[in-house]
Parts: C-alpha cells; sequence; structure tokens
C-alpha cells in the first residue's frame, strides 16, 4: 500500500511540473505587443508576408506623417523597401516630396531580422495645388539582393 501512495505522489508532481512548464512557455508577454504613441496621421503594420501597402490621400498644401511599423514574420532575414506608387493624378505634380521623417529611427532600406519588427516614418509635402492619392507600400527580397528588380509598374523606391 505504501509503494502504491509514493508511485501515485511521484507521477501527480511531475504532471503538475510539466504543467507548470508548458504553461510558462506559452505564457503571453503583454508589454511585447505594445507599440509606441505615435503623432502620425496614420499608423500602419505590414507583415511582410502578407500585402504591404495602404492607400494614403494628401490634400494640396498639406503635410502627412505615416509611420509604418514592419514585421519580419520569415525564418531568415530580409531586405526590405519603401516605395509609392500614384493613383491620382496619373502624374506626380511639381512641389511634392516624400521623404523619411527627420525623427525616423530606421531607414526606407535596410535589412530586418527575422522575428524583427522596425517603425518607418515617412513625410509627404503636397505643397502643390493638386490632391494626390497614393499607395505607400514596401517590398520585400532576398538580403543581398537587389530590391528595385521587384518593383511592379508604377512602384517608386523612396530616396
Amino acid at each position: 500500500m505504501r509503494k502504491k501512495m509514493i508511485v501515485t505522489v511521484l507521477i501527480t508532481m511531475i504532471l503538475v511540473l510539466g504543467c507548470i512548464s508548458l504553461y510558462s512557455t506559452f505564457a503571453y508577454d503583454a508589454e511585447a505587443a505594445k507599440l509606441d504613441a505615435s503623432n502620425a496621421d496614420y499608423d500602419l503594420i505590414y507583415s511582410l508576408k502578407e500585402l504591404s501597402s495602404s492607400e494614403v490621400y494628401v490634400a494640396a498644401k498639406e503635410t502627412k506623417y505615416i509611420d509604418i511599423t514592419l514585421n519580419n514574420t520569415y525564418t531568415s532575414n530580409v531586405r526590405y523597401a519603401m516605395y509609392y506608387n500614384l493613383l491620382n493624378p496619373k502624374n506626380m505634380p511639381d512641389n511634392v516630396k516624400i521623404t523619411l521623417a527627420e525623427e525616423s529611427s530606421n531607414k526606407l532600406e535596410d535589412v530586418i531580422k527575422s522575428g524583427e519588427s522596425k517603425v518607418i516614418s515617412i513625410k509627404i509635402v503636397n505643397a502643390s495645388e493638386s490632391d494626390i492619392e497614393l499607395v505607400i507600400g514596401s517590398v520585400v527580397g532576398f538580403e543581398n539582393g537587389n530590391i528595385e528588380d521587384l518593383l511592379n509598374g508604377n512602384e517608386v523606391l523612396i530616396k
């Protein structure tokens, strides 16, 4: 009888330790999912495996800031670059500038490690008399590849 009780206690302890170790492996860190507060007009989050673009409207004589969070969900490092595709009008008006915002801590084109996230801040200054509508997106390729070869149609790298 005593031997049976010792075996039962040992099995129970092993099960409890197993449950605790499994729970700690799947624990969720709520702080890791929070993004820094932003003053941007748009806050976009792109997973590099999904469609990574969004339409933006900028009125005449207006300046907009866009913060884009890129999440590398691949298992390897990749190169990313930011681009725009003008939807309306067909040609870019004079006095429109699309650049990296001064406060951005990351580059418009760089390598992003597996599982890493980067926030890229883009500034669009429309000093023209025309409203513009464009797509801001990211293109992703091999770490040592030529990113310009991956652009489609009217997509233009933001420099």
